[in-house]
């Protein structure tokens, strides 16, 4: 071969060369353009659905200040049912000393009526006797 011909070869492989650079580039631009292009898609539904995701947000924060107040509500009817049951434990032993002592004050009445008499059908602490001024027990 001559001179002229390896020269030949050699810029013709060149040319092959530069069109494959050329082509391989080419291609990696498309690509670099289409995932911007895919990325710039994205954002934009991002943006579109940002105000739902807000939304939602939103309704999160006032379903936890409902449950906030519902638990608070809730903590104070049972303190009120606690002071409430207490007060109800208070008036019940009240009432059993008041019971009481009505019936010790009709037991010393008895020692000290002089007609009085066990098994006698006026006895004054017999409950069924309306005479007796004391409440029905229960």
């Amino acid at each position: 071969m001559s001179t002229n011909a390896w020269v030949g070869v050699i810029i013709i492989a060149l040319v092959v060369l530069l069109l494959l650079v050329g082509l391989v580039v080419a291609l990696r631009r498309r690509g670099v353009a289409k995932r911007h292009a895919e990325a710039t898609h994205i954002r934009e539904r991002v943006t579109e659905r940002q105000p739902v995701v807000e939304q939602r947000a939103v309704a999160a924060d006032q379903t936890e200040a409902e449950a906030r107040r519902a638990a608070a509500d809730a903590d104070a009817k049972a303190a009120e049912a606690q002071r409430l049951g207490n007060r109800a434990e208070n008036q019940r032993a009240a009432a059993e000393r008041s019971r009481a002592e009505l019936e010790e004050e009709v037991e010393r009445a008895n020692k000290l009526d002089p007609s009085y008499r066990e098994g006698n059908s006026t006895d004054r602490t017999d409950r069924s006797d309306p005479g007796t001024g004391l409440p029905p027990r229960n």
